[in-house]
């Protein structure tokens, strides 16, 4: 789609050109039906699901089980979907291991998807293992015995415990190299099932992968396997379910919330996008305690979406610092001098924003409130620049593009709406956040680079940069050049994001999850060169399982 040129008339009858953008149009209009849960119906599986967790705890906390026994047993419920009813009796478990495991080197599988599974576990759940447990399985020359290349399961477990690796755990880079190489020659020849999870794994590693996709897609796998727990199984579905009838009441009030701010009258320019910043909050935050958190981030990333087209795809240099100066001083002076798209669009903004404050004033947040602000503030500043560089076809070093970019991409600014109503984004969390920690930076870092490798063509063919662009001129390398070193900097933000969320930290786990969790939403829904926010229909098979279509129990 080549950039299309309009002229609208401004405030002062005079003919403006625009840079419009042809975005897709929105795919779920008439899609989604209106929903009311059933009181009855939401009663019977609440009722169901508690006398399942009593049972499952049970068997969780049951003695006489070998340490991978319930290792394995971990795994299950957390790939499942269920973990969110366990994190106590997981937490503590898994302290109690790594602190045997520490202290006398006991607890060391002797077989590799055993080794590799209680690697993974720890490292996911924080706790800096040492590759070190890997040692038993290399040879003479430092490489992976040639003995285990048969061995599927144990290859397929490696291969999800490479995904979780820091720098400097070389052995995991070789563990990465190792399994991809003997599990793509291996799959054919395999047994459906277990070919299904290789093939599945290879273009969907677990660690990278949306927490809730990836139980719907486990619940499905595990239900094969003769051997599953059934009364385990039976949880996941129901309670998957349960969250499905939240989530659609919630999409329903985001859809309504939308509809009342007439977004396709007041602001047509912009993408109608209202169902996928949904989906992206719940990508984020899906557990039930998070449904607050999770519709003020789905709204806020509806307001960064229209801001970010007026940046982007609509207003003029003139237009835009006169935006940029109003928003720095947080109000509406200078507001009549905006063409009347504009003006509406930062009068929703302010009017949402005054709402906010003043619930978190009532609840004594303020400290979270003044933060936000501070965020969006400095995001319409950073879309400026940005702005400048492209209207006046200038294409800035990878360098400054990235640094500038990284607060574009709006991460930081979702990131503390979020925190607006999560309980333990304490002012403590909220102080660290501005100290820009290395774990904000290369969250933000990498959903600038993974939106742009995602999202170059479209922007390209309307004459917007990209880091690719930026990437290319200052190396003198072709595109797919630029696209492949694009792809080895995500993966190596990947390791210093996995580092930074070891322990020791202060900050709370549900925050350095929901951080992961941005960049999985964004790696998943970007990584085959289609910006699946923009182009919807990239990203519909998501928005159908976790959103859309009940999971039959």
């Amino acid at each position: 789609m080549a950039s299309t040129q309009a002229s609208f008339h401004s405030n002062s009858l005079q003919e403006t050109v625009r840079p419009l953008a042809a975005f897709p149009e929105n795919i779920w209009s008439d899609r989604i039906a209106p929903f009311t849960p059933d009181k009855e119906e939401h009663e019977m599986y609440e009722r169901e699901i508690e006398m399942l967790k009593a049972e499952v705890a049970s068997m969780l906390l049951a003695t006489g089980k070998t340490m991978m026994e319930r290792f394995d047993f971990i795994d299950k419920i957390e790939r499942l979907g269920v973990s969110h009813h366990f994190d106590i009796e997981i937490e503590n478990q898994l302290q109690e291991f790594f602190n045997v495991y520490t202290n006398f080197g006991e607890y060391s599988a002797n077989d590799l998807s055993s080794a590799a599974l209680q690697f993974r576990l720890f490292r996911q759940h924080d706790f800096n293992i040492s590759c070190g447990i890997f040692d038993q399985f290399i040879d003479a020359k430092g490489k992976f015995k040639e003995s285990l290349c048969n061995d599927t399961r144990g290859l397929l477990s490696l291969y999800e415990a490479s995904h979780v690796r820091t720098h400097g755990d070389e052995i995991l880079e070789e563990a990465l190299a190792f399994t991809t190489t003997h599990l793509t020659s291996g799959g054919p020849h395999l047994d459906s099932t277990l070919a299904k999870q290789v093939k599945y794994a290879l273009e969907q590693p677990l660690h990278k992968g949306i927490p809730r996709y990836e139980a719907w897609h486990y619940i499905s796998i595990y239900g094969e396997d003769e051997s599953n727990n059934k009364l385990l199984l039976r949880l996941a579905k129901f309670d998957y379910h349960l969250l499905q009838m939240s989530y659609k009441q919630e999409l329903c009030e985001i859809i309504s919330w939308g509809k009342g701010l007439e977004s396709v009258s007041k602001f047509p320019y912009a993408r109608d996008r209202f169902v996928e910043c949904y989906f992206w909050a719940v990508g984020t935050l899906y557990e039930p305690q998070h449904s607050l958190a999770r519709m003020t981030f789905a709204k806020v990333a509806a307001l960064i979406t229209m801001i970010d087209d007026i940046y982007d795809a609509y207003g003029t240099l003139d237009e835009l610092q006169i935006l940029t100066d109003s928003a720095e001083r947080w109000d509406s002076s200078g507001a009549d001098q905006l063409s009347d798209y504009i003006r509406a669009s930062y009068t929703a903004l302010l009017k949402f924003n005054k709402e906010v404050g003043e619930k978190l004033a009532k609840k004594q947040r303020t400290y979270a409130f003044d933060k936000y602000i501070e965020e969006w503030k400095q995001y319409m500043t950073t879309n400026l620049c940005q702005s400048r560089w492209f209207l006046r076809k200038e294409l800035p070093s990878f360098a400054d593009y990235i640094s500038n970019g990284a607060i574009t991409i709006g991460v930081y600014l979702t990131a503390s709406a979020a925190f607006l109503d999560m309980d333990n984004a304490s002012e403590d969390v909220i102080n660290w956040m501005s100290t820009m920690p290395k774990l904000m930076f290369a969250c933000s870092t990498h959903a600038r680079l993974i939106n742009d490798f995602g999202g170059h063509k479209f922007d390209k063919e309307r004459g917007s940069g990209t880091a690719l662009e930026c990437y290319m001129k200052d190396y003198n390398v072709s595109e797919e050049e630029a696209a492949k070193k694009i792809r080895e900097m995500c993966e190596d933000i990947w390791k210093v994001m996995n580092e930074e969320c070891l322990r020791p930290t202060p900050i709370p786990r549900d925050i350095l999850k929901m951080l992961l969790n941005i960049a999985r939403v964004g790696e998943t829904t970007n990584k085959h060169r289609i910006d699946g926010f923009t182009q919807p229909h990239a990203i519909e098979e998501f928005i159908r399982a976790m959103l859309v279509d009940f999971m039959s129990v």
